[in-house]
């Protein structure tokens, strides 16, 4: 994203942080963008220039294991409590004192994590599609597995399969050889498609090996599907790395740093914004109810979009930010 200035910082784990920098202008607010998978900190470029332009300040990394971050391929390195960790200390080391928080995706599972391990950074909070992740709530692979047989009992369809393809010893390599397959799944909006090629167990290894393509929505265009490209050529370390996420996830890497969290932690007392969309996996978990016992201060809205909710309808959504900020 040359069009926004960077940074980088060291953590003290010693992975490399890549970020938009913006400073604030008359003392403004401060926004942390945290974007999910397979994602970086591009996808929040219509929110950036909109809200540096009304002077608050932004942060938006590349999480661990996308764009211009250090990429470990040890999936311990992903553990919700240390890439916390990680982002605290960038807000640190920028003299950030708090934020606004952002997130989309595995982003909101990296807010989440921030909000309980460092409650008093947060003014407010946002999540976008996927809700609040709730501390011993995460996609194990039991929670998957129950959740795909009671979806599937339910409604006639699983929403997970996808998860545990990602834990396959091909996965990275079928998506770094499928890249135009792979992307064009992820940005699908056909739900159809995605029940029977993303949710359905098997699927997405059919959708790759036979080099499927889906079309396009009229937000990706030409040069955001070269971006996309680049980000996960193999020579920029591919998909291995940022699968890891998931990898973490079904493994419940995270068990034991959750009973640290004190029980009162749990509930998030910032003001608490929550943007769904109609993406058939999300609509299967019903974040506003889930996440009602969880944020006392919760404000629902929601959009006629996909998953990709802040490429989709940037301008709406900066309305609706722009409103929940004031």
């Amino acid at each position: 994203m040359d069009s926004f200035p960077n940074a980088q910082f060291t953590t003290t784990r010693n992975f490399v942080y890549n970020y938009v920098k913006i400073p604030p202008k008359q003392q403004g607010a401060s926004l942390l963008f945290l974007h999910g998978f397979p994602s970086s900190s591009y996808d929040w470029r219509y929110q950036i220039s909109y809200f540096a332009s009304k002077g608050y300040g932004i942060i938006a990394p590349d999480t661990l294991g996308y764009g211009g971050t250090s990429k470990p391929l040890d999936t311990q390195a992903y553990k919700g409590k240390l890439m916390a960790e990680d982002i605290a200390e960038i807000l640190k080391f920028e003299k950030i004192e708090t934020v606004i928080g952002i997130g989309h995706d595995w982003g909101s599972f990296l807010l989440s994590r921030l909000a309980v391990f460092y409650p008093s950074l947060f003014t407010k909070l946002v999540f976008m599609d996927i809700g609040y992740s709730v501390p011993g709530r995460g996609l194990s692979l039991d929670t998957i597995n129950h959740v795909n047989a009671a979806v599937q009992a339910a409604l006639g369809y699983s929403v997970f399969g996808y998860f545990k393809f990602f834990q396959d010893e091909d996965a990275a390599s079928l998506l770094n050889d499928n890249c135009e397959s792979a992307q064009s799944m992820f940005f699908s909006k056909d739900n159809e498609l995605g029940k029977k090629y993303m949710g359905a167990e098997g699927g997405f290894r059919t959708w790759l090996t036979e080099g499927k393509v889906a079309p396009y929505p009229p937000f990706v265009s030409t040069e955001d599907k070269g971006y996309f490209r680049k980000q996960f050529s193999p020579d920029n370390g591919g998909f291995g790395p940022s699968i890891n996420w998931y990898k973490a996830a079904l493994a419940d890497i995270d068990a034991e740093d959750v009973k640290e969290i004190p029980k009162e932690r749990y509930t998030l007392l910032q003001p608490t914004l929550l943007i769904s969309s109609d993406n058939f996996i999300t609509a299967t978990a019903d974040f506003p109810s889930q996440m009602k016992p969880f944020a006392p201060n919760l404000v629902n809205k929601k959009l006629t979009t996909g998953h990709w909710i802040m490429l989709e309808q940037p301008d709406e959504v900066n309305k609706m930010l722009e409103e929940f900020f004031a």
